[in-house]
């Protein structure tokens, strides 16, 4: 067996040898490991962090970086009062009481503001979004914005040489495929705000004016979103002296029996090397959602990695890593769903497309079967059914006319009026995100739907489009849905008519942006036996443990929110500093 060796007073770079004794071991790159990393070293512990991918970051920096904190202590600034009791209101008539107990959730009310405290005093300052509404408008305790809270952005310059290694969002979360928006920039875009058009040539004028960047390369050196996070989180280590290794895999946990006291990593060579923890080692590497074995066996089926806009590091290795010691695991079959296209090789979530006035999803027989503008977490049940056992609706289609297609973007593509489809021919056709026909009943041969209940649908959604009601399912009559909509548009913000060609569609697949499934833990992030008692040494956060929302998304930043307070909770635990 050999082991690495390193310097103890700094970082060694990504190669060099390493000691191989710590206090404690993070797995993983993302938001959650780098926060447990900073409060670790900050209570005293010396930490070393493994990344098993050449960049850093994880689904994190390729997310939105929204971190959703109930009574959060700025949410005053932007008009919104909260409570504990509102918020535990909200999230237990949410989450299902058989699935998340009451003291979870109180936990997590209670820790999630002290967290977010401690992000802007080790320089990841966020503010609260006023009009960004919890997800499920109407019960006890929603609000219409305030605990959804956005990164300040960050100058990639002062990452250095790592700023190359920072993973990045997709390319369809981005202006123009490529100039990064902060949340509240991206919201008034995407939802056709008034100023839309101001902030977007602000942010297209700024990233011109960046030659450096320009003679570098494409990349946006403003970073915003996750890639802040992400971004800020890593300045924060490194200030911090943490060893951070990357294209480091780490293969199983070191276990005698009684705790866990490390990790074993395979070299390039095939030689097994062994770091130590001697307080304890926290899992925070991702899900399973790239894993095509482990999708098959615990998701609802069919399913397909391909279909997911996870980072392709997520392969489910620390979950089975803990199982072959006897963790137990929980919520293996849920996913944060979210509805996809794919483009080529690539895969495309849809978050605010949904929403627009003038697009519909049918299943193969031309019919709708949901409000399209619901979160997107909830397209899994939509599509799967409720027991997850229908096949019929994947795929799904989604279908739109040239109106649409004028007016909105779709899938990271402009809106025709400011890129026609002929400068975009790989848009469309075998390779393409979507099939273009001159008549909904060639659209419907095209796509394999039935034509006759296609026009019978786009029928109905004219008439339901010109009384402003959805008759079926009462799309566009809450805040959620309204968000996202057309505020130009009357009566109904999210309901317009598909009757102007040429007509577009795709397939529509069960797609997520990770899974939620992973190790059983405690409120201080202790993995759990099949007993329900801690495995001494061993935690998790994030998407490598079952989430404590449940299976449900009450409002965005919901996966990054309990992935930072977590592992903010269990860096205390393990160096017994937690309030509470």
């Amino acid at each position: 067996m050999q082991r690495a060796s390193a310097h103890r007073d700094q970082p060694a770079p990504e190669g060099a040898a390493s000691e191989d004794s710590f206090d404690v071991i993070v797995v993983g790159s993302g938001a959650g490991a780098l926060l447990a990393a900073a409060r670790a070293s900050d209570l005293g512990a010396r930490v070393l962090v493994l990344e098993k991918q050449a960049r850093f970051g994880g689904n994190s920096a390729m997310s939105g970086g929204g971190i959703w904190v109930p009574n959060n202590s700025r949410i005053g600034s932007v008009g919104i009062a909260d409570s504990d009791e509102d918020a535990f209101s909200y999230l237990r008539a949410v989450i299902p009481a058989d699935q998340i107990a009451d003291e979870t959730i109180r936990t997590y009310i209670r820790s999630a503001p002290r967290m977010i405290d401690y992000l802007e005093s080790i320089g990841v300052p966020y503010r609260p979004v006023a009009k960004y509404p919890d997800y499920y408008p109407g019960v006890p305790g929603w609000r219409e914005g305030g605990r959804t809270m956005d990164c300040a952005p960050l100058d990639g310059r002062e990452l250095g040489e790592y700023f190359d290694r920072l993973g990045q969002m997709p390319a369809a979360s981005k202006a123009f495929g490529t100039i990064n928006l902060s949340i509240t920039e991206a919201s008034r875009i995407q939802a056709v705000a008034p100023g839309w058009q101001r902030i977007a040539a602000g942010a297209l004028a700024r990233y011109a004016v960046d030659i450096g960047a320009r003679l570098r390369g494409r990349r946006d050196r403003r970073l915003c979103m996750g890639e802040a996070l992400v971004g800020r989180l890593f300045l924060a280590i490194r200030k911090r002296k943490v060893v951070f290794k990357l294209g480091v895999p780490v293969s199983g946990l070191d276990y005698d029996g009684d705790r866990v006291c490390g990790v074993v990593v395979r070299a390039d060579d095939g030689k097994r090397q062994v770091y130590e923890a001697r307080k304890a080692v926290i899992v925070a590497a991702g899900g399973f959602e790239r894993s095509r074995e482990m999708r098959h066996r615990h998701l609802p089926n069919p399913t397909s990695p391909d279909w997911s806009a996870g980072s392709a590091g997520n392969t489910g290795d620390m979950i089975e890593a803990g199982r072959r010691i006897g963790a137990a695991t929980g919520l293996m079959n849920e996913a944060w769903w979210a509805p996809s296209v794919r483009w080529g090789d690539r895969t495309v979530i849809l978050f605010f497309e949904k929403s627009k006035p003038g697009l519909m999803i049918v299943d193969r027989t031309g019919r709708r079967f949901m409000n399209e503008s619901i979160t997107y977490n909830s397209y899994g049940k939509c599509m799967y059914g409720e027991n997850y056992d229908l096949r019929d609706r994947v795929p799904a289609y989604v279908i739109f006319d040239s109106r649409y297609r004028s007016r909105y973007m779709f899938g990271g593509l402009l809106q025709s009026s400011m890129s026609p489809d002929w400068m975009n021919p790989g848009a469309f056709g075998p390779n393409g995100m979507l099939t273009r026909a001159s008549t909904l009943d060639e659209l419907a041969t095209k796509l394999g739907i039935d034509a006759q209940g296609l026009r019978t649908t786009a029928a109905e959604m004219a008439r339901f489009a010109e009384s402003g009601i959805d008759e079926r399912f009462g799309r566009g009559a809450d805040a959620h849905d309204r968000m996202y909509g057309d505020e130009r548009v009357t009566p109904n913000p999210c309901l317009g008519p598909i009757d102007t060609p040429p007509f577009y569609g795709a397939p529509l697949y069960p797609g997520d942006i990770g899974t939620k499934g992973g190790l059983a833990i405690n409120d201080d992030g202790q993995v759990l036996d099949e007993a329900g008692k801690p495995i001494p040494g061993l935690y998790a956060a994030g998407n490598s443990s079952a989430s404590i929302m449940g299976d449900k998304y009450p409002g965005a930043g919901c996966t990054l929110g309990p992935a930072l307070t977590i592992a903010y909770r269990a860096a205390g635990r393990i160096m017994g500093a937690n309030e509470d």
